[in-house]
C-alpha cells in the first residue's frame, strides 16, 4: 500500500483538476481505498479495481466496504469497463509491478473520457540521486529491492519489475493521445537536496542534448523539447516518486 506522503500528494493533484469534485474517478489497483475515501468525502463519483485477494493486509475493512470494487481486474488485460466511462483514472505505485507500461496505457485512453485526466505516481528512477548511483555502477536506486531469479513469474507482479524509464512513458503517453499537464511533489529528502547544485548542470545538458532526427523533424522536435523540459524540472530531479498529471487531448471518438 502506498505510504501516506504519496496518499496526500496524489489526493492534492486530484483536487487540482478542473470539474473536481463533480468527477467520476477509477483508481487502478486501489489497495485499501486510501486515496478513493477522501475523494469520496469531496463528493466526487468513485470506484476501484482489486487484482488478488491475498494482495493486500486490510487494515481498515470499513473504509474498504464503503468503496465499490472490482475484483479479478488483471492490469495486463482488458479492462472491464465501457469506453470512456470516466473522468479521471488514478494509478498509484502500480506501474511498476507491471511487465509493461504499453497495454494499460492505452486501456487508460480507452476508458477515459476525451479531455479526461490519467493521474499516475511511481517510483522516481530519474530523480538526481539514482540518476548519479546509475552513472556510478549502471544501476538505478530503486525504493524495493530488485526482483530475483528466486521469484516464480506467477508473484513476480508483486515487486518492481518494470521500473518506470520516463522517456518511455513520455513517448506512451503521446502515442495514446495523453499530454503532461505538469509533474507533482511528494516527499523531498535531505540527500536530493545536497545534490541541488546539479541542477543547473543537468538543466544545460538535457537542453544541448537533442537527437539528431529531431533537428529536422518539426515534430520530433517538439517532443523532444517537451521530453528534456520535464527531465530537467524540479519535481522530477528532486521527487522521491515521479507523480506526473495528465489529460486525454479531446476529440470527436
Amino acid at each position: 500500500m502506498p505510504q501516506a506522503f504519496i496518499v496526500d500528494a496524489v489526493v492534492r493533484e486530484v483536487r487540482r483538476l478542473k470539474g473536481y469534485p463533480n468527477l467520476s474517478i477509477l483508481d487502478l489497483s486501489c489497495g485499501e481505498g486510501e486515496v478513493l475515501s477522501q475523494l469520496a468525502a469531496d463528493g466526487c463519483r468513485i470506484h476501484g479495481t482489486h487484482f488478488r485477494d491475498d494482495d493486500y493486509i486490510i487494515e481498515n475493512r470499513v473504509r474498504l466496504d464503503a468503496i465499490p470494487i472490482t475484483t479479478g481486474v488483471d492490469l495486463q488485460q482488458r479492462l472491464p469497463f465501457e469506453d470512456g466511462s470516466f473522468d479521471v483514472v488514478l494509478m498509484t505505485e502500480v506501474l511498476e509491478h507491471l511487465d509493461s507500461q504499453f497495454h494499460i496505457v492505452a486501456e487508460v485512453s480507452r476508458v477515459v473520457r476525451s479531455g479526461g485526466f490519467f493521474v499516475f505516481s511511481t517510483p522516481n528512477l530519474q530523480r538526481l540521486h539514482s540518476r548519479l548511483q546509475f552513472f556510478l555502477t549502471g544501476k538505478h536506486k530503486l525504493i524495493r529491492r530488485r526482483v530475483g531469479w528466486d521469484q516464480k513469474s506467477s508473484d513476480r507482479y508483486a515487486f518492481h519489475i518494470g521500473p518506470v524509464d520516463f522517456s518511455l512513458i513520455h513517448a506512451v503517453l503521446g502515442w495514446e493521445g495523453f499530454e503532461i499537464l505538469g509533474l507533482g511533489l511528494t516527499q523531498l529528502k535531505f540527500k536530493s537536496v545536497l545534490l541541488s547544485p546539479l541542477w543547473p548542470l543537468v538543466w544545460l545538458a538535457c537542453r544541448l542534448t537533442v537527437d539528431k532526427d529531431a533537428r529536422r523533424n518539426p515534430v520530433l522536435k517538439q517532443t523532444e523539447k517537451s521530453l528534456n523540459r520535464w527531465l530537467s524540472d524540479p519535481a522530477m530531479l528532486f521527487s522521491e516518486q515521479l507523480l506526473v498529471i495528465t489529460r486525454r487531448i479531446e476529440t470527436t471518438r
